[in-house]
C-alpha cells in the first residue's frame, strides 16, 4: 500500500485553513520548527527552496523538545518573517499529537522533515541535522 499524504487541512495564523490539496504535483517539506533551536538557521535554507517553487516548505512550530518554541503563533510567525524573510506556509503550533506526527513518525528533536512527493506519496523521514538542501536529491 503507498502512503500518501492525507487531504488535510493544516491551519496557519495568517492564512486560516491551508489544504495539502492544493499543492498537489508539488512535492511537499514539513518540519516542526522551534524559534529558539541551533537548526532554526535552517528556515534560510527552506526560503530559498521555496523561491526556488519547485518544492513546498511548511513549517509546523512544537515546543515539545527544550522548550524552544515559547512564543505564541504571531510571535511563532513574526520570528520566521522578520528573521529569516520566510514566505511559506507557517502553521498554528502544535504538539506532538498532532496528525502528521502520529501517521508518519514522532520527530525526535527539532526540525525533523517529512518528504512527500509531487503525488503526495509519503518519502521519508528526515533528522535535524540533514540540511534541506540534502533533501532535493531526493524528489
Amino acid at each position: 500500500m503507498i502512503d500518501k499524504l492525507i487531504e488535510y487541512n493544516f491551519e496557519s495564523y495568517e492564512y486560516g485553513l491551508i489544504s495539502s490539496a492544493q499543492y498537489y504535483k508539488k512535492p511537499i517539506i514539513i518540519f516542526n520548527s522551534a524559534s529558539l533551536c541551533g537548526y532554526t538557521k535552517q528556515f534560510a535554507d527552506f526560503q530559498k527552496i521555496h523561491e526556488d517553487g519547485k518544492i513546498i516548505p511548511i513549517a509546523l512550530p512544537t515546543n515539545e523538545f527544550g522548550s524552544q518554541e515559547p512564543g505564541d503563533n504571531y510571535e511563532i510567525t513574526q520570528f520566521a518573517r522578520n528573521t529569516y524573510k520566510v514566505t511559506f506556509p507557517i502553521c498554528l503550533k502544535t504538539d506532538l499529537t498532532h496528525l502528521l506526527f502520529t501517521r508518519y513518525g514522532k520527530p525526535n528533536w527539532n526540525f525533523n522533515k517529512y518528504l512527500f512527493d509531487d503525488k503526495h506519496n509519503f518519502v521519508a523521514r528526515f533528522d535535524s541535522e540533514v540540511q534541506p538542501m540534502e533533501l532535493l536529491k531526493h524528489v
